[in-house]
């Protein structure tokens, strides 16, 4: 179960009633009637605001990337909240990859300034803000979200070789060079040498075995030109 279902399902309400001991809002205040919800509403904006800039700031996010909107939220059965909107102000594909992690911070601080924001605090969105949607990418073409690679790159990656002392973990793959390049021919030249060396190797100990010099000797026989013969006179 994600932590925004922990936080927002309520699945033990005796948990909520024991926390507003440790609230910073005071007994007074939370449970006296003449308290306005304007007031409340106003204190609580506070404290968003002061939880999104130090959450902020801990992460060593600019504080111009993202803003928040406040809103006052109601639901059937239960008093007036707040809706937490957070405004993505800059793009950065980064912000999309950490929105979860940096959107459960947010809960842990304000859960840290008031533990009754779990009764209040109704919902968080996200919302495009941006000045300038020029750096943004096009939608790609349909395939892109079910292709193999892309598939590829969401499984969990090997093992990368980290030396250890005199120990090196994980597999160490060396990778095959393009053909045509500098390495290609060197290693085409290498295979070669080790042919050329085995064939030496057998020719040596053939002639061992048999003792005869003319075992090393090349396979074909040495050729001579051929004597002319005189002619014959020709007759008149």
């Amino acid at each position: 179960m994600s932590f925004l279902r922990q936080l927002f399902g309520r699945e033990d309400p005796k948990a909520a009633q024991a926390s507003r001991m440790f609230s910073q809002f005071s007994p007074d205040m939370a449970a006296d009637p003449r308290s306005s919800a304007a007031e409340l509403a106003s204190m609580r904006r506070e404290m968003m605001r002061a939880v999104l800039r130090k959450t902020l700031t801990r992460h060593g996010i600019p504080a111009s990337w993202i803003g928040a909107e406040m809103l006052v939220a109601t639901a059937k059965g239960r008093e007036a909240g707040m809706h937490w909107r957070l405004l993505i102000k800059h793009w950065d594909p980064r912000l999309l990859t950490h929105a979860v992690a940096l959107q459960n911070s947010l809960v842990v601080r304000l859960l840290g300034y008031d533990p009754l924001a779990a009764d209040w605090l109704m919902g968080i969105s996200w919302q495009f803000a941006l000045p300038d949607e020029a750096p943004c990418p096009p939608m790609p073409q349909a395939g892109f979200w079910t292709a193999d690679h892309r598939r590829a790159e969401t499984r969990q990656p090997a093992a990368v070789a980290t030396a250890a002392g005199d120990i090196i973990e994980g597999p160490v793959r060396i990778p095959t060079p393009p053909a045509g390049s500098v390495d290609a021919k060197d290693s085409v030249r290498h295979d070669l040498d080790k042919l050329f060396a085995v064939r030496d190797a057998e020719l040596k100990r053939h002639a061992a075995d048999s003792g005869s010099p003319d075992a090393t000797r090349p396979m074909y026989l040495p050729t001579q030109p051929q004597a002319l013969r005189p002619g014959r006179p020709r007759q008149r």
